[in-house]
């Protein structure tokens, strides 16, 4: 619940922030202004955007603990995919050597504070590269798809895979290739599973559909999904989709209403992939997901498109955040860095067309941070961010700090953000603006207030 203070410090002279002295020069029109409010503020960091899929070498150890720990990585999702390919998986009797990659990837969640989600799809072998002899439920047949489950189950509470800090994620992308019969089949499928594991793991999470695409009230595929899982009871815990590209704050305002016309409740949301390959996987839009990941007040998991053979791998660079093999943080990396250093409480910016972020404050560390982005195909230019109701904590005598930082869009090692400016800046009437030369897109800029 976002709270409303009272009015706040308030001083003399109007400034537009000018970080680097130098001669006056015509003031230029900004391309586009978001505005923060200080004064409406509300709820903890949950870093819930800090995610990804596969991303890590099959037997946990690399990229490193202490990498993934300092962008305080919350959701982890992985089925041993390609492993064993072309023959991989339970259909092709390659189950086992999966299994021992999950234990790695559980292993590390747990070490490092993430839930994990559990892929059956990847488990099965329906990976997109390997070869898929059956799918469940062919020719009627639903004994292989029950042994296949039970088999995951029993392990599961072997290795202690019992708790909310697992999700089970009964197939990924059931709309395109990685399914291969028809929607009523993978119904049906979808219905067994979940019955199975709610009836073996009181208190399971399910996690679903993770489609590819965006729910829409036109999309017959959601529809007849959501009509299906409600009249059967099978409704997952965790409604699930990927935006390669989308809007992740749209996409949940579209399904929050689709959700609403059926009377189905859920207790949470997870764009389990995000950030298609290319421009979207580069600081500007990754810091824009976050953003509207964070309004929808969903979880999130940067996709990985890493392939058999390529460099990067699946298994590397946390989904393209690290350099592969060397494992050094790229300039993508910091922007989750300064997300993971937000402390304090949630504060509310107003969006402009292209640029987003998040903001929080906090009084106890006399500090505020953002972290801003642009998507995809954004405006480049002069951006301004506007900030009001600046509180009197972060205020000495009539003046704030204001840190600028570029997070620059690279594919090699950055050992540390671009110092854009670091310099005093005179607050009026509770507000400064700080203006941004946003040179690229794919940029994202990190602006730190301090008394």
């Amino acid at each position: 619940m976002l709270k409303r203070l009272g009015r706040l410090l308030a001083v003399p002279v109007l400034l537009v922030v000018a970080l680097i002295a130098q001669p006056a020069l015509p003031a230029l029109a900004a391309a586009e202004t978001m505005t923060v409010d200080m004064a409406t503020y509300g709820g903890t960091p949950t870093y819930r955007a800090s995610g990804f899929i596969y991303g890590i070498s099959q037997n946990g150890a690399t990229p490193s603990s202490s990498l993934q720990s300092q962008i305080k990585v919350k959701v982890m999702r992985a089925g041993g995919s390609q492993i064993g390919c072309p023959n991989g998986g339970y259909v092709n009797g390659g189950y086992t050597a999966r299994w021992n990659f999950i234990k790695a990837y559980y292993a590390r969640a747990k070490a490092t504070g993430a839930r994990f989600s559990l892929l059956l799809s990847g488990m099965w072998g329906s990976d997109g590269v390997c070869t898929v002899p059956r799918w469940p439920g062919d020719s009627s047949n639903w004994t292989e798809y029950t042994n296949f489950v039970n088999q995951l189950i029993a392990d599961a509470k072997a290795n202690g895979m019992t708790g909310s800090d697992v999700r089970w994620d009964l197939w990924n992308e059931p709309n395109i290739f990685f399914w291969g019969r028809t929607q009523s089949q993978y119904l049906e499928m979808i219905r067994r599973g979940t019955q199975l594991v709610r009836a073996a793991i009181p208190g399971a999470v399910i996690e679903g559909p993770s489609y590819a695409g965006v729910p829409t009230t036109s999309n017959s595929w959601w529809t007849t999904y959501l009509d299906y899982v409600k009249a059967n009871n099978v409704v997952p815990n965790i409604m699930s989709w990927h935006d390669l590209p989308g809007d992740p704050a749209v996409d949940w305002a579209n399904l929050s209403g689709m959700l609403s016309s059926r009377g189905i409740t859920i207790s949470g949301t997870s764009v389990n992939e995000y950030g298609a390959f290319g421009d979207e996987q580069q600081p500007g839009p990754s810091a824009w997901y976050i953003a509207r990941l964070e309004r929808c007040n969903c979880d999130g998991a940067r996709a990985n498109w890493g392939m058999v053979g390529q460099t990067p791998s699946l298994y590397d660079t946390f989904g393209w955040l690290v350099t592969a093999n060397a494992n050094q943080p790229m300039g993508q990396w910091w922007v989750y860095k300064r997300y993971a250093d937000q402390t304090g409480q949630r504060t509310k910016i107003t969006e402009s067309a292209g640029h987003d972020g998040t903001v929080f404050q906090d009084s106890s560390a006399r500090k505020s941070i953002a972290v801003y982005g642009a998507k995809a195909g954004g405006a480049q230019g002069t951006i301004d961010i506007r900030y009001t109701g600046i509180p009197s904590w972060l205020v000495t005598g009539t003046t704030v700090n204001v840190l600028v930082e570029r997070l620059p869009s690279t594919n090699a090692y950055v050992s540390a953000p671009t110092v854009v400016s670091n310099a005093r800046a005179t607050v009026s009437g509770g507000a400064i603006t700080v203006s941004v030369n946003w040179a690229s897109n794919k940029d994202a800029y990190a602006v730190t207030l301090t008394p």
